[in-house]
């Protein structure tokens, strides 16, 4: 199992040329080891195969949009309820930076 899983880290390292024959070789030889933890991730892989590529290709996240939507969520318990939509809106664009306190 550990060494599936090192094999696995390696796939970050490689270019993106060759990340979708590695994805699929690595897929092949974590399979036959007949772990069963490891077997549920290779087939939950395999459900969400194009997601898996395009995160090894392009190396980009939607990590910041989490992120703030982590904050929005804050915002909504710590507020208890706001009275209306406009000061919701409001405490979001003050917390995270795009309310224009100078207004013109």
């Amino acid at each position: 199992a550990w060494q599936v899983r090192e094999n696995f880290k390696d796939l970050f390292g490689s270019s993106s040329l060759f990340a979708t024959s590695s994805l699929l070789k690595w897929m092949t030889n974590a399979y036959s080891r007949k772990i069963a933890e490891i077997d549920k991730v290779v087939n939950m892989f395999k459900s969400h195969l194009n997601g898996v590529i395009n995160a090894l290709t392009e190396r980009i996240s939607n990590a910041m949009a989490e992120r703030l939507n982590g904050k929005i969520q804050e915002l909504k318990t710590v507020g208890r309820g706001y009275r209306t939509f406009t000061n919701f809106r409001s405490a979001i664009l003050f917390f995270n930076g795009g309310l224009n306190l100078y207004p013109h």
